[in-house]
């Protein structure tokens, strides 16, 4: 839109200057084979050598066409540089992977893709036949001896320059406005350097000794003291309903300041708790499930889901339900295997899982599977034929306000804010059913987005981004209705309902009550692959670090507590 690229193509210039040495370094590394080539040529017969360079040509060809028509697709819905994700999406459900997508942006994509890879391929190959020497040189120790030289020499702008740092993505930032610090960066780098970093948690975000990064952390990490009281409780063992809604945000209701669209969750937030200054920590829905489900922080370049080795040792609410009596289920309208989540739910804890595949075909027609009114009444049905004599957690992922927002529902003229009006609208059903039960004085339901909030669209305020509604609301809540300002995040409802429920949450990670009358514990974490940043006050300014940039200096005290918080994290997870 003019008034997104308007402001910024003043500052066109300085992104290419601040680009330039990292697409040094991304042909650096494409040219390091050609000069090996050369050295190799002027000893052996050119003919096999000749095809080896041609399908060289191809390979280069295809990493740059594929990556960079790749990113130019992902970016709007991402706002990030291409990176190892859709590799895990793709890899995980191939039909999911391209559910965002419309049929003729898959077509135009691969189209595009052929016709760059085979412009590239046709330049390049011109750029070698005028640069290689038709016939092999007489000297071939000056030859081999002038490659040398030139790879020796190569190392500079593969590393970035003389200086102990090496290049990163973050070397091309170089502002505020993170779209122009992204336009700055090559997506085929950012790619590479992601995938060679994938696995080396331990070595992520070093910034201080094990003993100071917990001495900065010991305010945040304080636990909840026994004696500690809570502004609101629930009697006995309730049915607890943890609702997950895709992609809403602060800015569809009213009583948040957003804008008149989810006006049921807005009426709900009224009858219980609502949490005004409540963030989603992360992007993505797989990157928010180990937060919401688990308690466990999101992290800014990785997924918890990706390490399925690791499920059976991660901290699991779920199984401390379940040892407490609880039968636990998950009911989700898409691909369960979607990004590793069925193997998460298995080993954490989930007895019975429902998703797409138990669901007629007549009613899986949405690109994510079932539309959110068919989860809900498949929910309702299973509510009814339940035994009364135990308490059950139940998860409810919905699907249907998700790109490409496609649902059987024509109220709105705006089709984004009309996809959550149909989500809320089968929402609030689903609450009045509830409400309408014999069982509602023992209900307890906590509502909340999976990540980011997807409306309005193109919204580049992060703070405003990360803003999300957390509800809860259920017969089973004793105290005052009230509207609470307390910094939060998501990777504290599992501790706050545990809480609750009087259980014990030693086990998570950091086992904080939102609702606890302590002064500990109570702040809000959010991260994106480049950046995170730490609230601990309403009043904090976003102070947002970059994950990436090497002159990142900042020494405020909230700025060294965040690092501390990440570092910790990361090293946490290595070890399980």
């Amino acid at each position: 839109t003019p008034d997104f690229y308007g402001p910024r193509m003043a500052s066109m210039w300085a992104v290419v200057v601040n680009g330039f040495t990292m697409d040094l370094s991304m042909s650096a590394y494409l040219a390091a084979p050609v000069l090996i080539w050369l050295g190799v040529i002027v000893w052996v017969s050119k003919k096999g050598m000749l095809t080896a360079l041609k399908a060289y040509t191809w390979v280069a060809a295809s990493l740059i066409g594929a990556s960079f028509c790749l990113d130019l697709i992902l970016y709007p819905y991402w706002g990030f540089r291409l990176e190892t994700t859709p590799i895990f999406y793709f890899t995980s459900s191939p039909k999911a992977a391209l559910a965002s997508i419309a049929w003729w942006q898959a077509i135009l994509m691969l189209v595009g893709t052929c016709v760059v890879i085979g412009a590239v391929y046709r330049f390049l190959a011109l750029t070698f036949r005028l640069a290689m020497p038709l016939s092999p040189c007489r000297r071939r120790g000056l030859c081999t001896a002038l490659v040398a030289v030139v790879a020796g020499l190569m190392i500079i702008p593969i590393r970035g320059g003389v200086t102990v740092s090496t290049m990163s993505p973050g070397r091309a930032y170089f502002c505020d406005d993170m779209a122009l610090n992204n336009a700055a960066v090559n997506p085929l780098f950012n790619f590479v350097y992601s995938l060679s970093h994938a696995n080396r948690l331990a070595e992520s975000f070093n910034y201080f000794s094990d003993s100071e990064a917990s001495k900065l952390l010991s305010e945040l990490t304080a636990k909840t003291s026994p004696g500690d009281s809570l502004l609101v409780s629930v009697s006995g063992k309730p049915d607890v309903y943890l609702i997950i809604l895709e992609s809403f945000s602060a800015q569809l209701m009213p009583s948040l300041g957003g804008d008149p669209i989810a006006m049921r969750l807005d009426s709900i937030a009224a009858t219980g708790l609502s949490f005004s200054n409540f963030y989603a920590e992360s992007f993505r829905t797989d990157r928010a499930i180990a937060t919401i489900l688990g308690g466990y922080p999101a992290l800014p370049s990785t997924s918890v889901l990706k390490y399925a080795n690791k499920f059976g040792n991660m901290p699991s609410p779920t199984r401390a339900l379940a040892q407490n009596g609880y039968e636990t289920g998950y009911y989700y309208g898409g691909d369960i295997n979607f990004t590793n989540l069925h193997a998460y739910l298995v080993a954490t804890g989930f007895a019975n899982i429902v998703s797409d595949r138990d669901f007629p075909v007549s009613e899986r027609l949405s690109k994510w599977g079932v539309h959110d009114h068919v989860l809900f009444n498949r929910v309702l049905d299973d509510v009814r034929k339940r035994p009364s004599d135990r308490p059950y957690y139940t998860v409810i992922q919905t699907s249907s306000s998700h790109e490409p927002f496609e649902v059987p529902y024509k109220h709105l003229a705006d089709e984004r804010a009309n996809a959550f009006a149909y989500a809320d609208s089968c929402l609030g059903a689903f609450v009045d059913s509830l409400a309408a039960s014999p069982r509602w004085s023992n209900t307890l339901i906590a509502i909340v987005p999976d990540h980011w909030g997807a409306y309005p669209q193109g919204l580049t305020d992060r703070r405003a981004r990360h803003h999300v509604p957390f509800v809860l609301t259920g017969g089973a809540l004793r105290g005052a209705r009230a509207v609470i300002d307390t910094p939060g995040s998501q990777s504290a409802i599992m501790p706050t309902l545990l809480g609750m429920l009087g259980l014990d949450t030693s086990g998570l990670y950091m086992p904080r009550n939102m609702l606890s009358t302590s002064p500990y514990g109570q702040y809000a974490w959010l991260t994106e692959p480049e950046w995170f940043a730490l609230i601990t006050n309403p009043a904090d300014s976003l102070r947002t670090i970059y994950t990436d940039r090497a002159a990142d200096n900042s020494q405020s005290p909230l700025a060294r507590r965040a690092k501390a918080f990440v570092q910790s994290v990361y090293d946490d997870l290595d070890r399980r």
